[in-house]
């Protein structure tokens, strides 16, 4: 018999490999992992036709020489664009939700969200855990339904997370976040240890 941890731990990485990093069409065939040209085997929503990707198992193995052979180690880059887009639309998938705006750095994922219901808390609740079932647990998830910080967190889309400017930006977007409902987080929490 599985154990519930043991689910919980195969679904998360299965929709992380769903949304491990593709290249864009503009940087078509480069290789974040190496900086080459080489062929990329990341999945992206341009090939989902090839349901079978899905349902592989994952498997390397290197050796100690053969990774310091590697003039760049590899290594795991998430997609921002694609993990901000999946996150939205099943935000907006939830009862109640009908519009969803996502950033996503680093480090945070920040949801401002439109709602009909009386509950706020339990809104908020479901839409962090829908954030919370796509990022890796290191991510700090902030939502809002207030709907004018929508528009706050689209202007940096696209922008940088080297720029100093834009982190102090966010980071007063974020303590704006935190005065609205931000679901069960002592739960979340307790389920964690």
């Amino acid at each position: 018999m599985l154990t519930n941890q043991f689910r919980k731990s195969c679904g998360f990485f299965l929709v992380l490999s769903i949304l491990l990093t593709g290249c864009g069409d503009n940087m078509e065939g480069f290789n974040f992992m190496n900086g080459s040209n080489e062929q990329s085997h990341a999945i992206n929503k341009e090939n989902v036709g090839d349901t079978n990707q899905f349902t592989q198992y994952g498997f390397e193995r290197h050796s100690k020489k053969e990774s310091q052979e590697e003039e760049v180690p590899g290594y795991a880059v998430y997609d921002r664009p694609l993990l901000a887009e999946s996150i939205s639309e099943m935000s907006a998938n939830l009862k109640n939700v009908h519009d969803a705006g996502v950033l996503v750095t680093g480090q945070h994922v920040l949801i401002a969200f439109e709602h009909s219901s009386e509950d706020r808390e339990a809104v908020a609740e479901q839409v962090r855990k829908t954030a919370k079932s796509v990022v890796p647990d290191y991510y700090d998830i902030y939502v809002s339904d207030d709907v004018l910080l929508m528009e706050d967190i689209e202007s940096f889309e696209g922008e940088s997370s080297r720029d100093i400017e834009n982190m102090r930006a966010l980071e007063q977007i974020i303590e704006r976040m935190k005065n609205s409902p931000q679901g069960d987080l002592a739960n979340e929490s307790a389920q964690n240890d």
